[in-house]
């Protein structure tokens, strides 16, 4: 997998959506009242389907498999 950004090559850095669980602590309703725990565990890593935004400009990337 490799990500450009369209505006200038030497932007190497971006943004995307990863899955990580974490505990929260929650009231009787279920209703969140805080993080338990942030030190959850990756379920899903950076996937080429999902939207990839350069940190520095804020273009849109071009992902390729």
């Amino acid at each position: 997998m490799k990500a450009t950004c369209p505006k200038n090559p030497t932007h190497k850095r971006f943004i995307t959506v990863v899955h990580i669980t974490e505990d929260w602590e929650v009231n009787e309703a279920g209703g969140f009242e805080e993080v338990a725990n942030s030190d959850g565990e990756l379920v899903h890593g950076p996937d080429p389907g999902n939207s990839w935004t350069c940190k520095d400009c804020g273009a849109e990337a071009k992902v390729e498999e």
